[in-house]
């Protein structure tokens, strides 16, 4: 099994700085500015970071009835003397729309899998590969998973896929399945389920004092009253012993953080870095007054309480800045620092030629960012 944590850092000094840029901004097919999407599926084959398929709102806001898009286009970065380009040589495309898969790097190519579109939760899942030579992403059909599932979290340990938590159709799951990239058709196996069901959690590997675990960190619960319960947990998958073990509550090193929707990287052997998130403050609200609405009968009070809930979308001031730091070594968590641009959420972070790679993401309610970050860790 090989675990790859992308960047290294002097482990006396458990406080990195982190130096951002934007290295691109997403492009619309016709060339022009995109306005970036939420849940992209997003991951680095043969040297080439691949961003495709997410979700936005090409026509209007939410709040002012607009339809959400997703997209089946994929896009193609590469880096050169000059900077980074958009490499349009590359011919492919999703097999249909879809947007908040679980996706991962891993050395047989970029898996995704659940997600969503105007259908609904799905179950399919896929092996993105570069053909260099032809100049094509060329999509190839995995096994589904054993349930239809959106905002999931994968993760892998040499060519096993893991996948956990995702919300269904009527709920939140507490499913966790992996997936044997060389022997694919033996199928999803289940294995031991999450403590919680969960969705929008950050889910990825990384060493522990007793060998490798499998990370799921934050997320949310979806109740059958529509409001979602916000996590701080962090659980451990000890994958030789096929047990969960709950670890530290997130945290800024003094006070427990819910945290859901935030992207995250393993590191430096033993450190797992946390970048920006949804603490729940403005969503909590937003999800009571879609329940409030739902229950009233008296239009003029429902168009009172449609007022209130698009205020909170519109004069939202963005999501959780922090940038947190866990040591599984020592069970401990820290704040080291704060992005110095707005979090982006509802993304998956990836490495790429050693630095971290945020791509896009949705910044405010309903509003997406172009932007693909570049840190790197000094």
């Amino acid at each position: 099994m090989m675990l790859a944590t992308g960047l290294v850092f002097s482990q006396e000094n458990e406080q990195p700085k982190v130096k951002w840029m934007a290295s691109a901004r997403l492009q619309d097919v016709n060339g022009a500015a995109s306005l970036g999407f939420a849940g992209m599926i997003s991951g680095v084959d043969q040297g080439l970071l691949l961003l495709a398929g997410g979700a936005n709102f090409p026509e209007k806001m939410p709040w002012d009835g607009g339809k959400k898009h997703y997209s089946d286009a994929i896009q193609v970065l590469q880096r050169t003397e000059s900077g980074f380009v958009w490499n349009g040589d590359f011919s492919g495309q999703l097999p249909e729309p879809v947007a908040y898969c679980g996706s991962v790097s891993t050395p047989a190519g970029i898996v995704y899998a659940g997600g969503e579109n105007e259908n609904g939760p799905s179950s399919r899942a896929y092996l993105l590969k570069l053909d260099l030579s032809a100049k094509a992403v060329k999509v190839n059909p995995l096994p589904e998973l054993p349930l239809a599932l959106t905002n999931i979290g994968l993760t892998h340990i040499g060519n096993v896929v893991y996948a956990a938590g995702g919300d269904g159709k009527t709920g939140s799951s507490a499913g966790f399945f992996s997936l044997d990239l060389e022997n694919p058709k033996a199928g999803w196996t289940k294995l031991p389920p999450l403590p919680l069901a969960l969705a929008n959690a950050v889910v990825l590997t990384q060493t522990t004092g007793q060998g490798i675990g499998i990370y799921v960190i934050g997320g949310r619960t979806k109740n059958p009253s529509g409001i979602s319960t916000l996590r701080s947990t962090t659980f451990v998958y000890d994958v030789k012993n096929r047990l969960w073990k709950k670890a530290a509550a997130i945290s800024d090193g003094k006070n427990a953080l819910h945290f859901s929707a935030g992207t995250g990287l393993a590191c430096a052997g033993h450190f797992i870095l946390i970048m920006g998130g949804d603490t729940g403050e403005i969503f909590h609200r937003i999800e009571n007054y879609i329940a409030q609405i739902a229950r009233a009968k008296d239009k003029a009070e429902k168009n009172k309480l449609v007022k209130a809930k698009n205020k909170l979308s519109v004069y939202h001031k963005g999501f959780y800045r922090g940038l947190l730091l866990y040591n599984t070594l020592s069970n401990a968590w820290t704040k080291i620092a704060e992005l110095p641009f707005p979090a982006q959420v509802t993304t998956t972070a990836v490495f790429w030629e050693g630095n971290i790679v945020i791509p896009s993401g949705e910044v405010k309610p309903g509003i997406r960012t172009p932007e693909v970050r570049l840190g790197r860790i000094e």
